[in-house]
């Protein structure tokens, strides 16, 4: 009963939520900003319109119609837009976090430009050699200062997003991406490991087929 549960569970997941390893897009996870909440280690909870640019891995929000990037990512605990979760990683970039079975998968979004990127006129796009320069400048709420940075233009940029999956083992993000790092991680558990390899191909790119492996490698965890 508890396999079934936990295999409705991972169905319904993948339904609402799709990753591909691979998509063209236009550098931001939302296609607009979303309302979220931005969580604080200091326990403030601070309300805003949310996007995450995966180029420079910024967490950017609305403030007066200007988009800025949010700083000092080592004081928030955790970001929460549209009820998807994302923690910071090693104070520069976002993973988002997403509970499987017994633990959590952490998905990795990173982007390059393509050749094409500033808009040049109706439906075409020109080069663009920097995809936004920052100003800074900075606001103190109780007592803490937070960075933060404001985009030049309305610049907008064609890039290839690619997707990695991480988890968390002995208290560090390591990532999944071949049958080695997963034995390793679960290392107290090879034998069924080894026997799931045999029984199911994973494609370490497929959001469908990690989640499948790691929800049956959390199960067995000890």
């Amino acid at each position: 009963m508890k396999k079934e549960l936990i295999t409705i569970s991972i169905f319904v997941f993948l339904m609402s939520f799709t990753v591909k390893s691979e998509e063209i897009t236009n550098g931001f996870l939302f296609p607009e900003f979303q309302k979220g909440n931005v969580y604080f280690k200091n326990h403030k909870v601070v309300g805003s319109l949310l996007n995450y640019e995966t180029v420079t891995k910024e967490m950017l929000f609305k403030q007066n119609d200007q988009v800025l990037a949010l700083g000092l990512t080592q004081t928030i605990d955790s970001v929460v837009i549209a009820n998807r979760v994302f923690i910071n990683y090693e104070k520069c970039e976002f993973f988002e976090k997403i509970a499987v079975g017994n633990g959590n998968i952490y998905i990795q979004y990173i982007s390059t430009l393509l050749p094409d990127g500033k808009q040049a006129g109706f439906g075409g796009y020109s080069q663009v050699s920097n995809v936004k320069s920052l100003g800074r400048m900075s606001t103190t709420d109780g007592g803490e200062t937070h960075q933060l940075g404001e985009l030049s233009s309305n610049e907008r940029f064609k890039a290839k997003t690619h997707t990695s999956f991480w988890i968390k083992s002995e208290g560090k993000l390591i990532i999944i991406s071949s049958q080695k790092q997963v034995l390793k991680a679960f290392s107290n558990n090879k034998q069924k490991i080894q026997s799931y390899f045999i029984d199911h191909k994973i494609n370490f790119e497929s959001l469908e087929d990690v989640t499948s492996l790691l929800s049956f490698c959390f199960s067995i965890h000890n």
